[in-house]
């Protein structure tokens, strides 16, 4: 019998075998191509394997050290981030970036008690600016960073 003996490191290799499973379902319409000729889907592709394959090897030594077991989970954080993660995929097309990111960072920023409103507010028009400044400014996106 197979015995588990770190199980948050067998959790966090499930994990990412998982992630990176998923990321190749995702991928599954895209083309792939050929080292010399990438398609869209190629270099994903590989990072999602090696995502797999790191995942694998955390899964397999967490079979032969030991270590801590699970804790409870910080169940606010994470519905928190990946709420605004959410909420970004949904609206940057419909509202722009600039806005679609001083949301993000807001709804992330509830993830954490206690933070003052007037310091999300400046640190969400820094985020959201400097985003703009990179992916529009230096990187020459075509991104719509307004809704207007």
């Amino acid at each position: 019998m197979i015995r588990i003996r770190n199980p948050q490191d067998f959790a966090a290799g499930l994990f990412f075998i998982l992630v990176g499973a998923g990321a190749l379902y995702a991928l599954s319409d895209l083309r792939m191509g050929t080292a010399l000729r990438m398609g869209p889907a190629y270099v994903p592709t590989l990072i999602a394997w090696a995502i797999i394959g790191v995942g694998a090897m955390v899964l397999i030594g967490a079979l032969a050290i030991p270590g801590p077991s699970l804790e409870s989970w910080a169940w606010r954080p994470l519905l928190f981030v990946c709420g605004a993660t959410a909420f970004f995929g949904v609206v940057v097309g419909k509202i722009g970036l600039i806005l679609a990111g001083f949301g993000v960072v807001v709804i992330a920023c509830l993830a954490v008690p206690g933070l003052s409103w007037p310091k999300i507010l400046v640190f969400a028009a820094a985020i959201s600016s400097a985003a703009a400044a990179l992916f529009s400014g230096l990187l020459g996106l075509p991104m719509r960073l307004w809704p207007w």
